[in-house]
C-alpha cells in the first residue's frame, strides 16, 4: 500500500506532467516557463480541433456539460451571429457536432489569435490585480475580432486582496495549485466584459448631447413713410403703402439636435478554468458590461422677437394714417429627442473545475448586465416677444420638449458551473435531488 507521502508525491508528479504537457501544446518552451515571468507569446491556433487540446476539461466533463450548455440565455441568441460562436465553443468545451454550414462560417475566423502564457509560479502582490487580457492591436485587429487567452500555471498565489481578471477574452486557465491568502477581496477571479462595446454602432460609448438649435432672427421694424413738408402740411413722396409701417414677424427657433445613442455593454465571454489544488477560499465573479447612456436632446432655439411698428403720419389730403402693426414673435424651436440607452452586454458560460473536497470553499457570483440611462428630451426654445407697441406682452409659443430616448435592455447573468453543476446565473433550474440546494449564487 502506498504511504501518504508517496501519494502526495504522485499527485505532484501528475500535476507536473500536466503543466509540462500543456506548455508543449501551447507551443511554449518548458525552460522559459520555469523562469521568473514564464514564457508568454502571441500565437495562432489553426483550427478548433487543435484549440480543443488547450482546455483542461476531460472527456467526461465535456459530456456532462451538454445538457445545460445551450441554456435559456444562450438559446435566445441562437439565430444571431453570437449563436454561431456559441456552437463553436460547444464543439470545443462540450460535446457538440458542428454542421457543415457552421464549420464553413467559423472558418472565416481561423486561425484563432491567442495570448499564451505558461508560468511555473506567479505571486500577485497584495491589493493588486493581475489582468491577463489581450487586445487586438497586438495582431493589428480591430476590437470586434474574438480573441483568446490561454494560461498554464503551476502555482498561483494571491496575496491578501489580490485578484486575477480577464476582460472580454475567451479564457482557458489550468492551474495546478491556487493559494488564496486572507483577508480576501470580494472576489479572486473575475470574468469581466470587454472594455468597449461589441455592437456595430459608431461613436463614443455614451451618446453625445444633441446640438442646440439656432435662435430665430428678429423681425424687421416698420419704417416711417418718406414725406416732405408743404405749406399745407406733410405730403408722402413715395407710393403710399401703409404696410411699410408694419413690423415683420420674428423667425422661429431651429429645433435642437437629437442626442446620440448609447452603445451596448461589453461582452463577458466563455471561461474554462481548471484548478487542481485549492488552498483557502475562492470567489469567482462574472458579469457583462453595462450599456452606455443616451445623450440628451439639444435645446430648441429661441424664437426671434417681432419688429416694432412705425407710427402712422398725418398727410395732406389723406389725414391721419393708422399706426403700423407690430410683428409677431417667432415660435421657439422644438427640443431634440434624447438618444436611446445602450443595452447591457451579453454573456457566455463560465466553467470552474476544482477538487470535490474544495467545492465547499468555492463561491460563484453572477450578475446581470444593466442598460444605460436614456437621454432626456431637450427643452423647447422660448417664443419671441411681439414688436412694440403691442396689445399684449405675451410671447409666441415655446417649442415642444423633445421626447426621452428609448430604454435599453438588461441582459441575463452568465451561467456559472462548478464541476459541471449550474450554480449561478439567471434562470438556473432547481438543483437535482442528488445535488445540495444552492443559496442564490453561492456553491457549497
Amino acid at each position: 500500500m502506498n504511504t501518504a507521502a508517496e501519494l502526495i508525491e504522485r499527485v505532484h508528479d501528475i500535476c507536473a506532467e500536466e503543466f509540462d504537457a500543456k506548455t508543449s501544446i501551447f507551443g511554449l518552451e518548458l525552460r522559459r516557463s520555469r523562469e521568473e515571468g514564464g514564457h508568454l507569446d502571441y500565437i495562432l491556433i489553426p483550427d478548433l480541433t487543435e484549440y480543443r487540446k488547450f482546455s483542461g476539461a476531460s472527456a467526461a466533463q465535456r459530456l456532462a456539460r451538454v445538457p445545460h450548455f445551450f441554456n435559456p440565455p444562450i438559446q435566445r441568441r441562437a439565430r444571431l451571429g453570437q449563436g454561431l460562436h456559441d456552437r463553436g465553443e460547444a464543439a470545443v468545451f462540450a460535446e457538440h457536432r458542428l454542421s457543415e454550414t457552421d464549420e464553413a462560417a467559423l472558418a472565416v475566423h481561423l486561425p484563432l489569435h491567442a495570448k499564451a502564457h505558461s508560468i511555473a509560479h506567479h505571486r500577485v502582490p497584495a491589493g493588486t490585480c493581475w489582468d491577463v487580457s489581450v487586445r487586438g492591436d497586438i495582431w493589428g485587429l480591430d476590437d470586434m475580432e474574438e480573441l483568446y487567452v490561454v494560461l498554464n500555471i503551476g502555482r498561483l498565489e494571491l496575496e491578501p486582496g489580490a485578484r486575477l481578471i480577464v476582460r472580454g477574452n475567451v479564457f482557458v486557465m489550468i492551474c495546478q495549485e491556487l493559494i488564496v491568502h486572507e483577508p480576501r477581496a470580494d472576489y479572486q477571479i473575475g470574468i469581466l466584459p470587454t472594455p468597449h462595446s461589441v455592437d456595430y454602432g459608431a461613436g463614443p460609448f455614451d451618446g453625445t448631447a444633441g446640438s442646440a438649435g439656432a435662435d430665430g432672427a428678429a423681425g424687421a421694424d416698420g419704417r416711417a413713410l418718406r414725406t416732405e413738408q408743404t405749406f399745407l402740411g406733410p405730403r408722402c413722396t413715395e407710393t403710399l403703402a401703409p404696410e411699410i409701417l408694419n413690423g415683420t414677424p420674428g423667425a422661429g427657433g431651429a429645433p435642437g439636435g437629437r442626442g446620440g445613442h448609447g452603445r451596448n455593454g461589453g461582452m463577458c465571454k466563455l471561461a474554462d478554468i481548471a484548478i487542481r489544488s485549492l488552498q483557502g477560499r475562492l470567489t469567482l465573479f462574472a458579469q457583462a458590461g453595462d450599456g452606455g447612456n443616451g445623450g440628451d436632446g439639444g435645446p430648441g432655439g429661441a424664437g426671434g422677437d417681432g419688429g416694432d411698428a412705425a407710427p402712422g403720419p398725418w398727410l395732406v389730403g389723406v389725414g391721419k394714417l393708422p399706426d403700423g402693426t407690430p410683428g409677431a414673435g417667432g415660435p421657439g424651436g422644438a427640443g431634440g429627442d434624447g438618444g436611446a440607452a445602450g443595452s447591457g452586454g451579453i454573456a457566455s458560460n463560465i466553467y470552474l473545475n476544482v477538487p470535490e473536497a474544495a467545492v465547499a470553499r468555492v463561491s460563484a457570483v453572477s450578475r446581470p448586465s444593466v442598460p444605460g440611462l436614456p437621454g432626456r428630451g431637450g427643452p423647447g426654445g422660448r417664443g419671441g416677444h411681439p414688436g412694440r407697441p403691442a396689445d399684449s406682452e405675451a410671447r409666441a409659443p415655446a417649442g415642444a420638449t423633445g421626447r426621452a430616448g428609448a430604454a435599453g435592455r438588461a441582459r441575463p447573468a452568465p451561467w456559472i458551473f462548478v464541476n459541471e453543476h449550474p450554480v449561478a446565473g439567471d434562470g438556473i433550474p432547481a438543483a437535482p435531488a442528488n445535488i445540495p440546494p444552492q443559496k442564490e449564487t453561492t456553491h457549497g
